[in-house]
């Protein structure tokens, strides 16, 4: 596995806008199991706080869901190819949130191994459930 990214390689006013931007929300027992599973993935590559992950991450659906126009509960009815794509959509929008927020933007390919692997882990515990 790669060295961690520091904390220090983000903005810290952006890392504590996306832990205010979490405080108030509230998801459905089953988002709550694979978020908290997808922000376990990103603190093992990146060094930050647990509820400035969570904001990033949950800013990421709140994007997602109103570009498609579409909740995320609705994933549950969707064909695993469906589900697929909606999360890789979801994981580019995370990866794009937090290059805004990288000191060095130049930086963004250290954040392809947590992307990666969130996906890997979403395909393999429950794209085909």
């Amino acid at each position: 596995m790669p060295e961690k990214i520091p904390e220090k390689s983000f903005k810290p006013k952006a890392l504590k806008a996306a832990e205010e931007y979490f405080k108030n929300v509230h998801m459905a027992q089953e988002q709550h199991v694979i978020f908290n599973e997808f922000v376990k993935i990103v603190l093992k590559y990146i060094s930050m706080e647990v509820l400035a992950a969570k904001g990033i991450g949950w800013r990421a659906v709140s994007k997602w869901q109103i570009e498609h126009k579409r909740d995320l509960l609705g994933l549950v009815d969707a064909t695993p190819d469906e589900r697929i794509k909606s999360i890789d959509q979801i994981l580019k929008i995370v990866k794009d949130e937090l290059v805004k927020i990288l000191e060095d933007p130049n930086e963004k390919s250290l954040l392809d191994p947590a992307i990666n692997d969130m996906m890997e882990y979403y395909k393999k515990e429950y794209a085909y459930r």
